[in-house]
């Protein structure tokens, strides 16, 4: 009896969370899929493809990516995904799955920033220096990744993209199914990740890899303090682990730097789990998904904990803190030295 009222309950949390995560993710997925249909049926597409060309061409992806790239950073990453099963019809050939692997990277550090930047600044962070530091972090680990690829011949085979996500026929009705159809798919990927996420969570597995990584984090410079909130923010996302720190913020007074270096390594490196998972589903390969991703975010964060460290206190709110930020900072140590 008790076993069966723990599969209940294990069932009743997946399936309302799943609930919840999907109902969010339509309202902004649907819009963007009649978007991009439209933008398919003119000739908007290869306009778009042309100025973005240049940016693409870089990390060595067809333009048309760069369309799949801005609706996951304007939207989330499975608006991104969307993007792409209805554009990858139309490419010319077939991406590789270096190719995949970099775009569902960049994909990973550059994703869904009305959201995650606005819980930055929240923190107390201005919005342009977050998005500099995901947006072109991004751009950098395409870059290195793409020239790795391609210098060891590595990963240069056709990648599967399922039919099941994809149709060439172009009428409204073929369209307006295979959407349904890749909302179907969605809900049944987003259904056994969170299955699996939170049977991590009841074995307690989330908690030995959270313990693992303190270490780690320690060493690259984050304090006792942010250790807790970065953790959580790392293995399951920015909307978490940033919404602690804004909470903690207030009530502890967290020291700007700190605040900073936890948010960055938060920016280019979350939802450990989920995202990693979801990538590799859809073709990407381990080696950047893991790997190198991991790599680029701890080292990062490495040099920008040495580099801004020593940086002077003044000079650091006035370069990466928000006004309001900077006035409560001012205020707080007024009366800290009236007090004393």
């Amino acid at each position: 009896m008790n076993f069966h009222r723990q599969l209940y309950d294990f069932f009743g949390h997946v399936f309302g969370r799943t609930g919840k995560a999907c109902w969010i993710l339509f309202k902004l997925m649907i819009p963007v899929s009649i978007i991009i249909r439209i933008i398919q049926q003119t000739d908007l597409l290869g306009y778009l493809s042309d100025i973005l060309t240049p940016v693409m061409r870089i990390v060595g992806l067809p333009a048309e990516m760069a369309i799949v790239w801005l609706t996951a950073m304007v939207v989330n990453i499975y608006g991104g995904i969307i993007s792409l099963f209805a554009i990858y019809p139309s490419l010319n050939e077939p991406m590789t799955v270096s190719q995949m692997t970099v775009l569902l990277t960049m994909i990973l550090i550059a994703h869904t920033f009305p959201i995650e930047l606005g819980i930055s600044q929240k923190t107390g962070i201005r919005i342009i220096v977050m998005f500099l530091i995901r947006f072109v972090s991004a751009i950098l680990l395409g870059i290195i990744l793409s020239r790795i690829y391609i210098l060891f011949g590595f990963l240069q085979e056709s990648v599967h993209v399922t039919s099941i996500f994809t149709t060439t026929e172009t009428s409204w009705k073929a369209w307006g199914l295979n959407e349904l159809k890749n909302y179907g798919v969605i809900i049944g990927v987003i259904f056994l990740l969170v299955a699996f996420i939170h049977l991590l969570e009841v074995t307690g597995i989330v908690k030995i890899v959270n313990k693992t990584m303190e270490p780690v984090l320690r060493w690259l410079g984050i304090s006792n303090a942010m250790l807790p909130l970065t953790v959580v923010g790392l293995t399951l996302g920015i909307a978490y682990g940033g919404g602690l720190l804004v909470e903690e913020g207030k009530r502890k007074g967290l020291k700007a730097k700190e605040i900073f270096f936890s948010m960055t390594l938060m920016g280019l490196f979350h939802s450990i789990f989920e995202d990693t998972l979801l990538m590799l589903s859809m073709g990407g390969h381990w080696s950047g998904i893991i790997l190198f991703r991991t790599l680029f975010a701890f080292f990062f964060t490495y040099l920008t904990v040495r580099f801004v460290g020593n940086m002077n206190e003044k000079q650091f709110l006035r370069l990466f803190m928000t006004k309001s930020y900077r006035k409560n900072y001012l205020q707080t140590e007024t009366l800290k030295s009236t007090s004393t």
